[in-house]
């Protein structure tokens, strides 16, 4: 992988606007969650999970961008997979600053945990981890390698619920722990396990995405 090719996929995923629905998507639901006053751990588990189907959808929109002929010729030039490498590498690159800036925006407009015992510091910390664990499981499910714009749409929604609901999911396990951690007296312990589960999701889904050809 060049700073060419990332270059390269940055200005053609740029050029193509995909981003702007994702972006849209996130804005919503980052303001559809200010219902009442919320405190950090709350905010934050929100912004972890709506990241998923948000860094899946932009995932989708990079990967997706090129036109058949300019794919052919920076296959030829450069390798089938680097360029598909680089693809998902903005991909990446991009939920995580979608990442960032909902953990910026949810720690501004919320409030430190209440309770003699809560820790501002440990709650934070739970927050930011789970924050990345849906960056990263997200743009797993959106480098799913899946041909066709429809049958990629449902692979992609029934890939986030699951992510989302199902209990062995380092998503579910990561939400759930900054939910409880601003408990009074809750022990906060970053999540770790489900950061590395979702590691090697991620690196999973984009070994088999760089083996294909076209999305």
């Amino acid at each position: 992988m060049t700073r060419g090719l990332l270059r390269y996929h940055s200005s053609l995923a740029l050029r193509s606007h995909g981003w702007l629905p994702p972006l849209t998507l996130l804005a919503f639901l980052l303001l559809a969650g200010r219902v009442s006053a919320q405190q950090y751990g709350d905010a934050l588990g929100w912004c972890a999970a709506v990241l998923v189907p948000v860094c899946g959808w932009l995932t989708r929109a990079v990967v997706s961008a090129e036109p058949d002929a300019a794919a052919a010729v920076v296959a030829a030039a450069a390798g089938a997979r680097a360029a598909r490498a680089s693809a998902l590498a903005v991909g990446l690159g991009g939920g995580l600053l979608l990442g960032a800036v909902g953990a910026a925006f949810e720690v501004a407009a919320s409030s430190p945990p209440s309770g003699p015992h809560a820790s501002t510091g440990a709650v934070v910390a739970d927050g930011l981890v789970a924050v990345l664990v849906g960056v990263l499981a997200g743009t797993a499910a959106g480098a799913l390698p899946v041909r066709g714009r429809a049958a990629g749409v449902l692979t992609l929604t029934a890939g986030s619920l699951a992510l989302l609901v199902a209990s062995v999911s380092p998503v579910n396990a990561a939400v759930r722990q900054t939910f409880t951690s601003q408990r009074s007296g809750a022990s906060t312990s970053l999540p770790w396990l489900a950061l590395l589960e979702a590691c090697v999701l991620l690196t999973a889904c984009a070994a088999a995405a760089v083996r294909v050809e076209r999305y």
